[in-house]
C-alpha cells in the first residue's frame, strides 16, 4: 500500500532533500503523490512495473527520474519539447513533466494499455503538459515525429547504441537525446561510438548521481545532434536488434 498523503509529503521531502532535489520536488508534491497511487492501484492489473514497495518507488521512480528532469531543465532552460522513448509506466516521463510545466512531454510507448494507463494518470495528477501516444518508435521517427524534438530520453530500454538509432532521429539538429543507464555506462558508450557518429550526433557529458541509501551506480549520458541523421535510419527493428550499428 502507498504512503499516505502526509506521510509521502514528509519522506518525499528529507529524500529531495538529502538529493539536492527539493526546489524540483516541493511545489510539485501533489502531482507526484497521484503518480504513486495510481502506480500502486493498477501496477498488477497492467503489469506496469517491478518496483511497487512505496519507498522502492518514491526512490527508483520519482527520485530518480527527478534527477533526469534537472538535467533537462539545465538543457532546455526549463522549456521546449520532450519525447520519452519506451515510456512503459511513464518513467521518467509523468516525473519530468509535474516538475517541469513549461516542458512538452510525449510519452511514447508500443503497448496501447500503457499509453492508455499513462494518459489518464497524468489527467488525474492535473499534469497539462503531458500526451502519451502508442506507437514503435523505428515507425515514428520516419513520419512528422521525425526531427521534431528538443530533448528526447529513454531509460531501461535497450543498449546504447540500439537506444541511439531509436532516439537520435527525433531530435531536431541542436537538441539532446539523454539516457539514463546503469555501471555498464561506459561500456555502452565505447560500443555505441560508431552509432553516434553515423547518426550525427556527438557526446556531450556523462552525469554521474545516486540514489539515498543505494550503492548502485547511476548515470545520465548526453548527447547532441550536430547534423541530419540520413533518411536510412533509424532502419526497421529486426535490422536494428540482429545488427545494431
Amino acid at each position: 500500500m502507498i504512503y499516505t498523503k502526509e506521510e509521502f509529503s514528509k519522506r518525499l521531502a528529507e529524500l529531495a532533500g538529502s538529493s539536492g532535489l527539493s526546489e524540483l520536488c516541493a511545489s510539485h508534491e501533489d502531482k507526484l503523490y497521484t503518480i504513486c497511487t495510481q502506480l500502486d492501484l493498477k501496477s498488477k492489473q497492467f503489469n506496469l512495473t517491478a518496483i511497487t514497495e512505496p519507498e522502492e518507488v518514491l526512490k527508483k521512480h520519482i527520485i530518480d527520474c527527478v534527477f533526469a528532469a534537472k538535467t533537462v531543465k539545465a538543457l532546455s532552460k526549463g522549456k521546449g519539447t520532450l519525447l520519452d522513448v519506451g515510456s512503459g509506466a511513464g518513467f521518467p516521463s509523468l516525473p519530468i513533466a509535474a516538475v517541469l510545466p513549461e516542458v512538452s512531454v510525449t510519452a511514447m510507448d508500443a503497448t496501447a494499455k500503457k499509453t492508455v494507463y499513462m494518459n489518464e494518470t497524468a489527467a488525474l495528477a492535473g499534469i497539462g503538459n503531458f500526451n502519451a501516444v502508442n506507437a514503435r518508435a523505428e515507425e515514428a521517427a520516419r513520419g512528422k515525429m521525425g526531427e521534431a524534438f528538443d530533448i528526447v530520453s529513454a531509460r531501461a530500454v535497450a543498449r546504447l547504441n540500439v537506444l541511439l538509432e531509436l532516439c537520435v532521429p527525433f531530435l531536431k539538429v541542436g537538441g539532446y537525446f539523454v539516457s539514463m543507464k546503469g555501471a555498464a555506462a561506459d561500456e555502452e558508450m565505447k560500443e555505441a561510438a560508431a552509432a553516434t557518429k553515423k547518426l550525427g550526433a556527438v557526446f556531450v557529458e556523462k552525469v554521474q548521481y545516486s540514489l539515498p541509501a543505494l550503492c548502485d551506480e547511476r548515470y545520465l549520458l548526453v548527447y547532441k545532434k550536430v547534423e541530419k541523421t540520413p533518411d536510412i535510419y533509424p532502419r526497421n527493428f529486426s535490422q536494428i536488434s540482429k545488427k545494431p550499428l
